[in-house]
């Protein structure tokens, strides 16, 4: 009887200490979760310069993000090389001139410091307030960035086409822009929007100039 209670002692003990790890834990947890951006602010840098100054964010801690297309080009020509270790890696940056940066990155002196980092020109403005994006807003971005990004054999097999789809511009002058479907009729003629942030066009195309950038799944 002495041995079983004691056993049931050390049982229970073990059992409370358990719980108690795990409540410390859950605590650990939510303290260290990240809070989740409300919108992004656009920095204006000097273009070509968005690498260098992603290198001063992170000797100063700073956070950002600027959406890129990495390609492998040939040392001798320039053509695109087949494979990754037969080129030098470029970085061609998707919208040259900015970098995107949550409010949650630019809270307290943060933006202040950011302000303070050579070759940056200040917080994009429309009139006297600073221009943001809300994340639906930048879904788009990380969709076209992540779709430039993988191999062409990867990607899935064009579907049917729909109205305010995501396109890019595989033919002709606009090559390599990216826009929204608005018209499709049943010859096969179509009209994308290209939306350059400031202002947009209209373009008459067919179909087989374009293929469609499918949205990236989130958890």
């Amino acid at each position: 009887m002495v041995g079983g209670r004691r056993a049931a002692s050390i049982t229970g003990s073990i059992t409370g200490r358990g719980r108690r790890m795990n409540m410390r834990v859950q605590q650990s947890k939510m303290l260290l979760a990240e809070p989740v951006p409300s919108c992004w602010y656009l920095l204006d840098v000097y273009p070509g310069r968005e690498r260098d100054v992603m290198r001063w964010f992170g000797y100063y801690g700073l956070s950002g993000w600027y959406p890129a297309e990495i390609s492998y080009v040939r040392r001798r020509g320039g053509e695109l090389a087949r494979k990754p270790h037969l080129g030098r890696r470029v970085v061609k940056p998707l919208v040259p001139g900015l970098i995107f940066v949550s409010d949650v990155d630019a809270s307290g002196t943060k933006d202040q410091l950011m302000l303070s980092i050579p070759m940056v020109d200040g917080f994009h403005r429309i009139g006297d307030c600073w221009a943001r994006m809300s994340p639906a807003d930048m879904a788009p971005l990380r969709d076209i960035e992540a779709y430039l990004n993988t191999p062409r054999s990867l990607r899935r097999q064009r579907g049917k086409l729909r109205i305010g789809e995501l396109v890019r511009v595989v033919d002709g002058p606009f090559s390599a822009f990216v826009g929204r479907l608005e018209r499709l009729d049943s010859k096969g003629r179509l009209t994308v929007f290209l939306d350059a942030f400031k202002r947009g066009v209209s373009v008459q195309m067919n179909e087989t100039q374009i293929e469609p950038i499918t949205s990236t799944p989130r958890g």
